[in-house]
């Protein structure tokens, strides 16, 4: 295992073989996927990382928020480690993230692995308000401890499956929320919250890269979504992870693993 401190970014480096790339979602960190990457780490070269904002990838400069340049922090770990050819995995947040990369940087990308993921708010006027929205959750998090968020945010209904989780488990959903900065946050939120986000719906068919759309059975919302994800891309498979909600990398992380080698596999082996 390597542990890695860019400039901007801090990532993590497990096994060997071929590359795959994690990025988590909003009020997650490289640890949100430690089954998964568990799992893969035996026949792949995994890399997860803390997006901005999260974990210990913490600026409070506002500048280093925005999508693009998370995208360039990204191609910089990939220049950084030699990297010409990605698998890219993208949850919530960073499945957005990743589809915006696609679209950017479409010749590196071996694959593309979308889960429980939207592809932004069509009409202005909602992104509008899904901003409104937004800067209420911020101002908590500027001027609430981190508790008061997190006990907000695990209470909205995206995450009721959760609640079958063991407590074990819930725990360690907790643990990784609590241990955010919530300026970073709340800097993250404000830059990289939906209503932020370009309209991409549109654009998905210039994705021409083998995709796996995954959603949980439980996530009746993203359910829909990544339908429309897989319709747009039009070299892409629509799969639905059983016994999950939205949290699909930590409510059926093995599941989830296993549908990520065979389908990065099948790509390797040209199947």
């Amino acid at each position: 295992m390597k542990i890695i401190m860019t400039k901007d970014l801090f990532y993590k480096i497990e096994g060997s073989g071929t590359p795959v790339l994690l990025i988590h979602g909003f009020t997650g960190s490289h640890k949100s996927f430690q089954k998964v990457s568990s799992f893969l780490s035996s026949q792949f070269k995994v890399i997860t990382v803390d997006m901005i904002g999260h974990g210990q990838s913490m600026n409070y400069e506002s500048k280093n928020y925005t999508f693009d340049k998370s995208i360039n922090d990204l191609n910089k770990i990939l220049d950084s480690l030699s990297i010409k050819k990605i698998n890219l995995i993208g949850y919530s947040l960073g499945g957005r993230l990743a589809m915006q990369f696609a679209l950017k940087n479409i010749a590196k990308l071996s694959s593309l692995i979308i889960c429980s993921a939207s592809y932004g708010i069509e009409k202005k006027e909602d992104r509008e308000n899904r901003v409104l929205s937004d800067k209420k959750i911020v101002t908590m998090l500027e001027n609430k401890p981190i508790e008061t968020f997190v006990k907000y945010w695990k209470n909205l209904d995206i995450w009721d499956s959760e609640k079958n989780l063991s407590v074990e488990r819930r725990n360690k959903i907790d643990k990784i929320r609590l241990s955010q900065n919530k300026i970073g946050l709340a800097l993250n939120l404000s830059y990289q919250g939906q209503g932020k986000q370009e309209f991409i719906g549109n654009k998905l068919k210039k994705i021409k890269t083998k995709s796996l759309i995954m959603y949980g059975s439980n996530d009746s919302k993203y359910k829909e979504m990544s339908k429309e994800i897989s319709k747009e891309i039009q070299n892409s498979k629509l799969l639905m992870v059983p016994n999950s909600g939205h949290n699909i990398i930590l409510e059926n992380p093995i599941f989830v693993a296993q549908e990520i080698k065979k389908f990065v596999l099948g790509e390797i082996n040209g199947s």
